[in-house]
């Protein structure tokens, strides 16, 4: 199944129009149509995150510990 993907906004009379869509003439297609939240839950996320970590302490050490190594042979 191929999916295409696209965003636009509702017009006046609750009327949504797709242009450019990858697809030939004449062909059957799926429309599923929902609404976008995404962006302001990804943007409130990212705000909360802002200024949260000041420094790391050993950025390349390994969390696994080497007695967690051994646990795994």
């Amino acid at each position: 199944m191929e999916t295409f993907k696209t965003k636009t906004k509702v017009k006046k009379n609750h009327k949504v129009q797709i242009d450019d869509v990858p697809f030939d003439d004449g062909q059957e297609v799926e429309i599923i149509i929902s609404v976008s939240n995404k962006n302001e839950h990804y943007n409130k996320m990212i705000d909360s995150l802002k200024g949260s970590v000041l420094k790391y302490d050993n950025p390349f050490e390994s969390v696994i510990t080497s007695d967690d190594w051994d646990l795994l042979k």
